[in-house]
């Protein structure tokens, strides 16, 4: 039998040049907690790949975490500008969206603190499309905003006749038309690249009795096992516990409640209209975390590294998953140095990505492993929240078990 796997579109990593950088994806910023200008390197990828390749638009730039000498706050620096959210972003989808299921325990948690009571005006900072809006009560009135003006259309067409109003705007300066009763950012701040003027504006559009919902990931809960690790590329600033603090106070926000996740990182506050306060004082323990961080973050790179290496050697690899978890891989992992003849291609489900190459690599709809012959061949799983999805996928087409390979024991996602 002719040996299907030919017809594919194998290609070795980094064979395609054109990928570049532009100084108009990135500025420097103070300190986002305490406005300090002087900070500590912690850890800089030179030359980090944000998605497809493309010899048009900038898709390469310096990765650069910090510590404030000052507060201890842990942030990227240079951070991304709008333009660079534009270019690098732009194939993210919901990349860094919530599992099944984290809406509704939301939803029941605010239930539960008369928070969704019948004619709250309800704010959602950060809606992308509204789609956690539409599956609030009918009863409240329910108002999103968002950065993403492709995900504002969608949201309208698809939920503006249910009810939902979406504004798109920046999180500073947005006109909200009424003051809300309740607002949320669940896995919001983290993103901004100014969390002071963001927190001020919806402090300034607020009355006295307005409640704000924040949820961020912590320093405190950082030590996953993920290789793309809690200094994700994503976020522009890495709360601890304390610096999350300081930022509400700072900002006219005084906490009612705190509450830890119990299945996930994600820090959870309740907080009202407060006195603001320019007082930033830092906790030192941040700099001890941050060397904890570390100390695990290089252990799990180990143990994902040991994994590779015994791993039978083959002359060709498929990756399933063109997402940013891949650029890691190549960053942080001895998978693509072991041996530069190797070829690969890369499945992924998403059609953004789908017909365009990443450091080379064509990514392909996962239907074509059907036509490889795994008799030299590996599928790695590139995803840590859905490897094990990803496995059954894999098996679904065909593939056999003894060639998926998997990269972590265990996995605990938002």
């Amino acid at each position: 039998m002719k040996n299907k796997s030919l017809n594919l579109p194998w290609a070795k990593i980094n064979s395609f040049t054109g990928n570049h950088t532009s100084p108009a994806l990135t500025t420097y910023r103070p300190c986002p907690i305490c406005g300090g200008l002087h900070s500590r390197t912690l850890l800089v990828f030179d030359d980090f790949q944000f998605y497809s390749d493309s010899a048009e638009q900038p898709k390469r730039t310096q990765i650069r975490e910090v510590q404030c000498q000052s507060c201890h706050a842990v942030y990227l620096n240079p951070c991304y500008t709008n333009t660079g959210f534009d270019y690098l972003f732009a194939e993210a989808g919901q990349s860094y969206g919530s599992t099944d299921g984290r809406p509704q325990e939301q939803i029941d948690w605010m239930v539960t603190r008369g928070l969704l009571d019948d004619d709250k005006v309800f704010l959602d900072a950060g809606c992308y499309d509204g789609r956690f809006l539409s599956g609030l009560p009918k009863s409240i009135r329910r108002i999103g905003v968002d950065i993403d003006a492709p995900a504002i259309t969608r949201g309208q067409e698809r939920y503006g006749s249910d009810g939902v109003e979406l504004i798109h705007g920046a999180f500073e300066t947005f006109q909200c038309p009424v003051a809300p009763d309740v607002i949320s950012m669940f896995h919001v701040l983290e993103h901004l690249a100014n969390p002071v003027e963001v927190l001020c504006h919806l402090r300034s559009i607020s009355h006295d009795e307005t409640r704000l919902i924040v949820e961020v990931p912590i320093l405190e809960y950082g030590k996953n096992n993920d290789i793309n690790g809690f200094l994700s590329a994503q976020h522009m600033t890495h709360f601890s516990a304390h610096s999350l603090g300081k930022l509400m106070a700072r900002t006219g926000w005084e906490i009612l409640e705190r509450q830890q996740m119990p299945d996930y990182n994600g820090h959870r506050i309740l907080v009202k209209p407060g006195e603001s306060s320019d007082k930033v004082m830092g906790d030192v323990s941040d700099r001890t975390r941050v060397s904890e961080y570390f100390e695990n973050w290089y252990r799990n790179q180990a143990e994902v590294a040991r994994k590779i290496e015994s791993w039978p050697r083959a002359s060709r690899i498929v990756i399933w998953g063109g997402g940013m978890h891949s650029e890691f891989l190549y960053q942080v992992t001895p998978l693509f140095q072991q041996d530069l003849q190797c070829e690969y291609i890369v499945v992924d489900s998403d059609p953004l990505k789908q017909g365009k190459s990443w450091r080379g690599l064509p990514i392909l709809n996962p239907d074509v492993i059907q036509d490889v012959d795994w008799d030299d061949c590996l599928l790695v799983i590139s995803s840590y929240g859905g490897q094990e999805a990803i496995a059954r996928a894999a098996v679904n087409l065909n593939v056999p078990d003894s060639v998926i390979s998997r990269l972590y024991d265990f996995v605990k996602v938002y």
